[in-house]
């Protein structure tokens, strides 16, 4: 039998490696991905509609009590 033909032999240190990658997680940004652009849209989108109904609000009232 050649050197070629047997099996790697296993070290302790080369199991744990092995356990290692076994367990191994993604990072937490892949798994859970920031949601900070969407609200941040939202929250202007937001503010941008509150602006124009208080244009318009100011629009009518001055319209009418003029």
């Amino acid at each position: 039998m050649n050197a070629q033909d047997q099996p790697p032999r296993l070290t302790p240190d080369s199991q744990l490696a092995i356990e290692d990658e076994d367990t191994y997680l993604p990072p937490r940004k892949a798994v859970h991905p920031s949601e900070y652009g969407k609200w941040t849209r939202i929250f202007y989108l937001t503010l941008l509609w509150l602006f124009i109904m208080l244009v318009i609000g100011l629009t009518v009232w001055g319209i009418r009590y003029t």
